[in-house]
């Protein structure tokens, strides 16, 4: 989850940067253009390839001149055997002179058959001799159409090749159907006069040129009938192409190739002529690609895009970032004013630069003069301090000198608790003289040197305590550590004069600051006392001593802390404890973090 988060905080903080900001402005006012440019090309690829299909419309009509004019020859030829055979059919033998004379001429030579056919589908007046052809249904057929027809043999009979052989049809005297005439012309022949002697300019060249008819039958072809098949194209069947319109479109070959193909009516409604082109026929042709043209407008936009980002890297980003670096540094507590290189920058960015300048200049003095302020009043609240601990030790001498020449326990007790209560006030002052902050006293050392203060004056020779200390890290402000202090010893005073252990062991002093668990401060005075003490009755001294100004005092130092006093009597131990919030508490862990 954190994980998550964290990446989520990222791309948030990447989609709030200025370079980013920037590129999608650009991009935005980039649009239109991108947008234009692409209908501008589409407009453009829409008219090259109009101009393309009109081109291949005119090349496909100027390559079928010489087929179309061969096909021509062959059906004037046998249209002119239709009209002479009637006459011929009377002498069998003068019929196949004539048409031995016909294939012997120079135009005809390239004929491998030339013959009658009649109704039973029999041929005769044929130089190639006689022949039976009654299994030949599609004579029957073109029999029946009376009309001239072509047909395309793969395998002729007389050649053994592919020929294309035109039928007219032979009329007597009545314009009775007798029989057809035939004219068979080889595949191979218009093959070479439509590429051999044809000339194309240099990259214009056909895939293939081929002639069909309204069934969709191909006739002729420049390629093999097996090559001829793989230049189809791939939707449309032949037989829907023989509409009788010229037109032109672009599509994918049954080889997979992409060709232009253009249709081109020879015959009216028989013959058609279909053109196989490559897709860079003429000039005006744009070259296809599988590429789609919405890359080019698209890489165009983010060329643009690239382009507006390195602009602002060079002319605004690159520049903030030393400005942005700078500031980061001055804020983290470097105070050498570095020098900014805004080379190159607009004046914009090198007056925000100077401005920062001047502002950490400013900021650097300010702080010197603070320093200096603030040094100078430590200083004179240490001295402020210090007179006053000089002073609370001079009464505590004159005090001193007064217990010496008391002659009374009572005065002489009086005194002396005085006396300790203003050496607790002397040792606070001692603290806050010492404090390098003076904002706040760390609790552990002021209960210390309050320990070792009282232990100096109301310790017993004779009887040496055995005192243990266990003080937690608790920071203080000044108005809580004088009644804490003044609490601490008058409680202490307290302690060392009631106590007392059995005979044989040492009394115990404990004395404990420690931290609970809702971050309050407890405090824990513990002396030992023996059993019989308990029992035996209270010494003159003691009772003289008993006015009840400690228990007063006590109640009145806790008051001021915000807490009471609870006193616990045991068997063998005799035990003070309170508890406050320590006001400084927060702030002194905070700066020991930081």
């Amino acid at each position: 989850m954190m994980h998550i988060q964290g990446l989520v905080r990222r791309r948030l903080a990447i989609l709030s940067r200025l370079g980013f900001r920037l590129m999608v402005m650009f991009g935005i006012v980039l649009m239109p253009l991108a947008i234009l440019s692409y209908v501008q090309i589409r407009q453009y690829q829409r008219e090259a390839a109009a101009r393309t299909e009109a081109a291949v419309m005119g090349q496909t009509m100027q390559a079928a001149v010489p087929t179309v004019e061969r096909i021509m020859r062959g059906q004037g030829a046998v249209a002119g055997l239709a009209v002479a055979l009637p006459t011929m059919l009377k002498d069998p033998a003068d019929c196949r002179a004539v048409m031995q004379r016909f294939l012997e001429l120079e135009e005809n030579r390239i004929y491998t058959f030339a013959g009658f056919i009649d109704l039973n589908l029999q041929v005769s007046c044929s130089p190639q001799g006689d022949r039976d052809m009654s299994f030949r249904q599609d004579l029957r057929d073109a029999m029946k159409l009376d009309k001239p027809t072509m047909r395309l043999r793969t395998h002729g009979s007389i050649s053994n090749t592919s020929v294309l052989v035109f039928l007219h049809p032979v009329h007597d005297a009545d314009n009775k159907v007798i029989g057809l005439a035939a004219l068979s012309l080889p595949h191979q022949v218009v093959r070479y006069e439509s590429l051999g002697e044809r000339a194309f300019s240099a990259g214009s060249e056909p895939n293939a040129l081929m002639t069909f008819d309204a069934d969709g039958e191909i006739l002729t072809s420049s390629l093999s009938l097996d090559q001829a098949k793989t230049m189809l194209p791939v939707s449309v069947p032949l037989s829907d192409l023989a509409d009788g319109l010229p037109h032109s479109f672009s599509g994918s070959a049954m080889s997979g190739r992409q060709s232009v193909f253009a249709v081109v009516p020879i015959a009216e409604g028989s013959l058609f002529l279909l053109g196989n082109w490559p897709v860079t026929v003429t000039d005006a042709m744009i070259v296809e690609t599988s590429i789609p043209i919405v890359v080019f407008p698209a890489l165009m936009w983010l060329a643009s895009l690239l382009v507006a980002q390195l602009a602002a890297e060079h002319q605004v980003l690159r520049h903030i970032r030393t400005l942005r670096d700078s500031i980061v540094a001055f804020a983290d507590g470097n105070r050498r004013l570095p020098e900014l290189d805004l080379h190159g920058a607009p004046s914009e960015l090198r007056r925000v630069g100077i401005a920062v300048e001047r502002m950490m200049e400013s900021v650097v003095h300010d702080e010197a003069e603070l320093e200096d302020m603030v040094h100078q009043k430590e200083v004179l609240l240490r001295e402020v301090h210090h007179r006053v601990k000089n002073n609370l030790q001079l009464i505590a001498s004159i005090i001193n000198m007064q217990i010496r020449k008391a002659r009374s326990a009572e005065s002489k007790g009086l005194l002396r608790g005085l006396q300790d209560r203003v050496m607790s006030l002397a040792t606070i002052h001692r603290e806050l003289y010492q404090t390098s902050g003076l904002t706040d006293i760390r609790a552990d050392e002021l209960l210390q040197s309050i320990v070792t203060q009282i232990m100096k004056m109301a310790g017993r020779p004779g009887e040496p305590l055995k005192v243990t200390t266990n003080f937690a890290d608790i920071r203080l402000t000044p108005d809580q550590a004088v009644p804490l202090s003044l609490l601490v010893t008058e409680a202490l005073t307290n302690a060392l004069k009631y106590a007392s252990a059995p005979s044989g062991q040492r009394p115990e002093l404990r004395v404990a600051l420690r931290r609970d668990a809702d971050s309050r401060a407890e405090v824990e005075i513990v002396n030992s006392v023996a059993p019989e003490a308990l029992r035996a009755p209270p010494s003159p001294d003691s009772a003289a001593e008993s006015t009840g100004l400690g228990e007063a005092l006590l109640s009145a130092f806790a008051a001021q802390l915000g807490t009471r006093v609870e006193v616990e009597h045991g068997e063998t131990e005799f035990a003070l404890r309170f508890a406050f919030s320590p006001n400084a508490l927060a702030e002194a862990e905070e700066r020991a973090v930081v």
